[in-house]
């Protein structure tokens, strides 16, 4: 990108010498003898397909830029082949055309910068909209190409009719629960909509931008606004800092997750398109009760909420790693909750240094009790070698919790789920065949209290 600067840069013909008048020429007129032709630009000399070529490697603020420079590269500049890439690239599915906008550069335009929300498509919040705070919501963003918007859902998963609870024929003692999880967007209420027009054409990095929806017309409400965050860079993060997502979580960037001015200074939002954290944004939530006639209103219960994207190789599951994805789990009285179970290669857990000796509450919770005896848990099924995809390190995060263990903690961990922790290859009829390893639970009283390590099997 910046050698294709300089190029553009050199291509300028600087201007020639003979051009200027002879300190000795009191007139100040330039003689024809010393007029010179203007040296064309050398980069329009280039093939209008070379050109579209060279073009094609810039970003859309630098297509901005060469497009103030003359009116011939503007002509480039504007292609809307060029535009239709920067708007592909942020969508699962290719679109065939840019309507209801008539051009790419145009659908393009309206959006930025909001196109990593489609691009990433799955989002976590540190809180949830309604209710217990520590649950968090996870989200799922799409580009709605009817209307020309961005949305945003609420993942919701249900139990099922054909929830049951047996005994488990190894151990009469353990209830296990069998259900067959409904997941679905809930479509009623949107987290997110952005619409053609939202946006306004200058200050897109400061501004809030107020999601409209129907609801909003009613006296009474939840009132929402978008805005962008400003991440945190790694030497600047410390283990005093509240920051999200937690460390325990994979990301890319962090930002700050608590502020005292509500994220309203400009420190919280990004000064110019390099500072724009595409990993994590905020969602401005607050109730307003209006009077009759909309004439006045109050603004009650103002919050704020952050959210932040997956790595998605953390999720996609692989030959390597095929435990990997985002999970549901059944917490019993708690519902169903999202997990991300995220798979280490034995290279990966050894150079992260994440199997420590000793007690797993000092290597998952800090201070956190250990509790229980794996005495017990004696290998009764040798292996020589690890099975295909059985090798390393497999820990389950919340996404969304409950209120003992909340979003953004472990509910277990397996430091090893090969032939190193390996209790038995399962023969009951429930989980013929299946490996059952040992690994640590996590629980705790109600407002994530009193946390404790268990022993457990996976």
């Amino acid at each position: 990108m910046e050698s294709l600067r300089r190029l553009f840069v050199a291509s300028l013909a600087p201007v020639s010498a003979s051009s200027l008048p002879d300190e000795d020429d009191q007139s100040g007129r330039l003689e024809p003898s010393a007029m010179t032709t203007p040296t064309p630009f050398p980069l329009l000399a280039l093939p209008n397909e070379i050109i579209q070529q060279v073009l094609g490697h810039l970003r859309p603020l630098d297509l901005v830029e060469l497009s103030l420079t003359c009116q011939s590269l503007r002509s480039h500049a504007v292609n809307d082949l060029l535009w239709a890439r920067f708007v592909q690239e942020n969508l699962p599915v290719p679109q065939s055309s840019p309507s209801p906008c008539h051009t790419w550069r145009e659908l393009y335009t309206a959006h930025y910068p909001y196109w990593f929300l489609p691009r990433h498509k799955i989002w976590f919040a540190d809180k949830a909209t309604v209710g217990n705070g520590l649950a968090g919501q996870l989200i799922f963003a799409r580009y709605d190409s009817r209307l020309g918007s961005i949305e945003a859902y609420r993942l919701v998963a249900e139990i099922g009719r054909d929830h049951k609870a047996e005994l488990w024929e190894w151990n009469p003692s353990v209830l296990i629960h069998k259900f067959n999880p409904k997941i679905r967007l809930f479509l009623d209420n949107p987290v997110i909509k952005l619409n053609l027009g939202d946006l306004s054409a200058t200050r897109r990095l400061h501004q809030e931008v107020l999601m409209q929806r129907e609801a909003d017309q009613r006296l009474h409400g939840i009132r929402s606004m978008l805005f962008l965050s400003r991440a945190i860079p790694n030497e600047l993060q410390d283990s005093t800092m509240s920051l999200w997502p937690p460390s325990i979580v994979p990301a890319t960037n962090r930002v700050r997750n608590e502020s005292p001015t509500m994220f309203k200074g400009e420190g919280h939002k990004p000064q110019h398109a390099d500072q724009i954290c595409e990993t994590n944004f905020r969602l401005r939530k607050w109730s307003e009760f209006r009077s009759q006639g909309g004439r006045s209103s109050v603004r009650m219960g103002e919050d704020v909420l952050t959210f932040s994207t997956l790595p998605s190789d953390c999720y996609t599951p692989s030959a390597e790693k095929p435990y990997q994805g985002i999970w549901v789990g059944d917490y019993a009285s708690h519902g169903c909750e999202f997990l991300l179970l995220t798979q280490r290669s034995p290279k990966e857990t050894q150079e992260q240094d994440l199997v420590v000796p000793g007690s797993p509450s000092t290597y998952l919770y800090g201070d956190y009790d250990h509790d229980g005896d794996d005495s017990d848990m004696d290998v009764t099924t040798a292996e020589t070698e690890d099975p295909p995809g059985c090798s390393g390190h497999l820990e389950a995060i919340k996404l969304t919790g409950d209120p003992h263990v909340p979003r953004g903690e472990h509910t277990w961990i397996a430091e090893d789920i090969g032939k190193g922790g390996l209790i038995r290859v399962a023969d009951e009829r429930n989980f013929k065949g299946a490996r059952i390893v040992k690994s640590w639970s996590h629980i705790a009283a109600s407002g994530f209290r009193d946390g404790k390590v268990l022993v457990s099997l996976t």
